[in-house]
């Protein structure tokens, strides 16, 4: 089966970052950067690194764009040349372009040029901080689809199995899995024990109905 393939144009933080864990997790990986060092301290690292600047027309249409699945420009810190880059990818048609952002009018920019993906780190993670500062029993989430939310929630104090059920059952959401302290491993919901304890795991799947609050999962603390 051939590897996915993944082009990161940008080496920052970020984008070098994004290259090096794709690769890692089994993709090949093109990198590409305007700046000689930052592709030398990469190009050990992914299948591919080459110097050259994206805002030149002449440089993207050298490389032939059809082989990678999904192009990610991470050339958030200037959004000229992250616009004029992407609008190049377009030319030579590019099906999948991801973008990192700096704000909000970069944004509206990416969207309004069509970008599959637009990706704010800053704003991303301090939304989950915030997430986590409210509800601290929250350790993450993920959206499915446009409206359900699967969360990994954390057990803060002993709690029985018929009122820990009872509670979630109550919003018509749904136990997947559990993770004990001792295990550290998530095993699906088939058979819920007695009780649960500080240290264990919960992952939560939300009824999609009411997304105004905990991400979709409009319960107070589960433990409290």
């Amino acid at each position: 089966m051939n590897k996915r393939r993944i082009a990161v144009i940008g080496l920052g933080r970020f984008g070098a970052t994004m290259a090096l864990e794709a690769q890692s997790n089994g993709m090949e990986v093109l990198a590409m950067d305007i700046s000689e060092g930052k592709v030398n301290e990469i190009a050990d690292h992914v299948s591919e690194a080459i110097i050259a600047d994206s805002t030149n027309p002449k440089a993207i249409a050298a490389i032939d764009w059809r082989q990678f699945v999904t192009v990610v420009v991470a050339i958030g810190s200037d959004i000229k040349n992250s616009m004029m880059t992407v609008i190049h990818l377009q030319e030579v048609g590019v099906p999948d372009l991801w973008c990192k952002v700096q704000d909000k009018y970069h944004a509206s920019l990416m969207k309004r040029l069509g970008v599959q993906r637009i990706i704010s780190p800053e704003e991303e993670m301090a939304k989950r901080a915030s997430l986590t500062l409210r509800f601290p029993d929250m350790s993450q989430q993920m959206l499915l689809g446009e409206f359900q939310y699967l969360a990994e929630v954390k057990i803060m104090q002993r709690v029985d199995k018929n009122d820990f059920l009872t509670s979630i059952w109550r919003q018509g959401h749904q136990l997947v899995a559990i993770s004990h302290k001792q295990d550290k491993v998530y095993r699906p919901a088939t058979d819920v024990p007695v009780c649960l304890y500080p240290g264990d795991s919960v992952l939560l799947l939300s009824n999609g109905a009411d997304t105004k609050t905990r991400e979709g999962f409009t319960w107070p603390l589960l433990t409290s």
